[in-house]
């Protein structure tokens, strides 16, 4: 380019220059551009990722910490300087002079020249107010409380399992599981009353969602029903509320109609043929819906609190309330409606549904696995061999040094002449033990619970702890002796028939064990109650004898068999 050129080009860019450009439409149409990708993009965001809505606001939510949007945080953070009497200054002086600076500044700021190195004042003060909106925005941030995470139920499915969980812990115990309602047992003066249904159209019909919002926040006090919501004294949150809510109308009200997905997330899991249940999957839901509402800490309950695993296995005064392995267990006894020392049926308003209970005797039997991990061992451990495939055999293991006497295949019977539970037969086969390895009670490294089994040639037998060798021993209950010592550490699957047996053949194959165990048992037999109930693969035999008090019906002897014929479950209480 000539030196011509470049005169022309200059001529007309300082003409230009001086010209200047239009508002309208030139500069106008550039932020118009930049303003509608922008918008774009914030709507791409939005729907592509969008934000997740925090829990609806509650004033009386005490643990919420409010923060103003980011690019307000400056000055949310800028009030803390200005207390007390002078706080209008943070919030009026300052961001007024700040506004009407920049309303004059077209008129203040009169340099011709646009290149930053000669317009340092300009700059320093921008410059100054940018870095002080930065610091005190991260002092804004650094400084707030980590906020507590409350995961808000947004959809159906969300609020329906909130709601059940709530509703669970705190209105099972008047209104009955199903909202069946009923007379109030355990809520203190409250004893006697009777509380109408809540799950019939009756209530549902004519009771509006806001209704029932109502209700549950307000109370009924006259009715003796007290108040729930947060802004009455309560404890739940206007989302816990609306949860409840959820959960009654789409539970018990036929004109509402559960969506497919949320029906199916609402599902309790299902059992497969020879599944053990476990803990967390299974009977916690079972535990959080129909118990957990009397079973807290403060409610007459024996001290039984079942929240955790831990509380289910060991608390109560008649702990432990569940044996592995026992169908004697109270806590199954008392899902039977029975009447025993450790407390009356359960839930004592309504029985658990059939198919309930059979989980909660199918996890007891399966040794009450906590986690699913546990109970899918539990299962593999029960399956059965596959048609025409035969069993292996486990093979011994080395001879292990005993720590006591060397080959004890019989111990010495303990002696006793008062009946036999299941507790007791656990407690004896222990002191058995002691005797039979001459070792006190803190060398034996006991894993899991006493549960009954039957070894590989048919015998019944309580399986008892493994020591820290690794070696099983089984305590006989009907003569009270340690009848096995095994190095092997698992038994030997039974073998399975060749097609599945009859009620009647099964019903034989019981009396004949009952009859071989028990000599006396013919005579006892007429003075018994039978009872036989066939539970998916499994099927139960059971006699049982009427205590003179006439309020305690136990089984005095319960067999159970797979449809192979295999025996599933022995139970026996020994009678004087």
């Amino acid at each position: 380019m000539n030196e011509e050129i470049k005169q022309r080009y200059k001529e007309k860019y300082t003409l230009a220059k001086q010209k200047g450009v239009k508002f309208f439409p030139d500069i106008i149409y550039k932020d118009l551009l930049v303003a509608f990708g922008l918008f774009i993009l914030l709507l791409g965001l939005a729907i592509f990722v969008g934000v997740p809505n925090e829990p609806k606001a509650d004033p009386n939510d005490t643990s919420y910490i409010p923060r103003p949007e980011w690019y307000f945080l400056f000055l949310f953070q800028l009030l803390k300087y200005f207390p007390g009497e002078i706080e209008w200054i943070g919030t009026a002086v300052l961001p007024g002079l700040a506004v009407l600076t920049l309303f004059l500044l077209p008129f203040i700021d009169r340099n011709p020249h646009r290149h930053w190195s000669k317009r340092k004042v300009a700059l320093s003060v921008m410059g100054v107010i940018v870095t002080a909106m930065v610091v005190l925005t991260i002092l804004a941030a650094v400084t707030t409380p980590p906020q507590a995470e409350v995961s808000a139920a947004t959809t159906i499915s969300e609020q329906m399992a909130l709601g059940e969980e709530l509703y669970g812990v705190h209105c099972v115990e008047c209104h009955g599981a199903d909202g069946e309602g009923g007379e109030i047992t355990s809520v203190a003066g409250l004893e006697g009353v009777i509380v109408k249904p809540i799950n019939d159209q009756d209530v549902m019909y004519p009771f509006t969602d806001e209704t029932l919002y109502n209700i549950i926040a307000m109370g009924q006090p006259v009715q003796g029903m007290p108040p729930f919501g947060r802004a009455y004294g309560g404890e739940l949150s206007p989302t816990e509320i609306e949860a409840i809510v959820t959960f009654m109308r789409y539970s018990w009200d036929d004109r509402a109609e559960l969506p497919q997905e949320a029906t199916v997330a609402a599902t309790m899991p299902t059992l497969k043929e020879g599944e053990v249940p476990s803990y967390d999957v299974h009977v916690a839901p079972i535990f959080k819906r129909y118990c957990v509402s009397c079973h807290v800490p403060g409610k007459k309950n024996n001290n039984y609190l079942m929240r955790t695993y831990a509380e289910v296995m060991q608390s109560g005064d008649h702990a432990p309330n569940i044996i592995p392995g026992d169908l004697g267990s109270n806590l199954i006894r008392m899902v039977h409606r029975e009447e025993i020392e450790a407390g009356g049926p359960m839930p004592p308003t309504k029985a658990l549904k059939p198919e309930l209970v059979e989980i909660l005797e199918r996890w007891v039997l399966g040794g009450a696995p906590e986690t699913a991990e546990q109970a899918a061992q539990a299962s593999l451990g029960n399956a059965p061999a596959a048609a025409g495939e035969t069993p292996s055999e486990t093979p011994p293991s080395e001879p292990l040094p005993t720590a006591g006497p060397a080959t004890p295949t019989e111990a010495t019977p303990i002696a006793t002449s008062t009946p036999v539970s299941m507790e007791d037969n656990a407690l004896q086969a222990i002191q058995a033990l002691r005797l039979l390895l001459g070792l006190p009670d803190s060398a034996l490294q006991y894993e899991g619970e006493a549960h009954m089994t039957n070894s590989p040639s048919g015998d019944l037998r309580v399986e008892i702890y493994r020591d820290a060798q690794g070696r099983r021993y089984s305590y006989d209950p009907i003569s009270r002796r340690v009848v096995e010592v095994d190095g092997r550490l698992a038994l030997a699957p039974p073998t399975p028939a060749t097609s599945p047996l009859t009620i009647a053949e099964l019903r034989a194959k019981a009396k004949t064990i009952a009859q071989a165990l028990l000599p006396d048992f013919a005579k006892r037999e007429t003075a018994l109650t039978y009872e036989e109930a066939n539970k998916g693969e499994y099927t139960f035999f059971t006699w049982r004898e009427q205590a003179a008090s006439d309020t305690l019906n136990r089984p005095f002897l319960q067999i159970a068999f797979t449809q192979s014929g295999n025996i599933f479950a022995f139970y026996h209480t020994l009678l004087p």
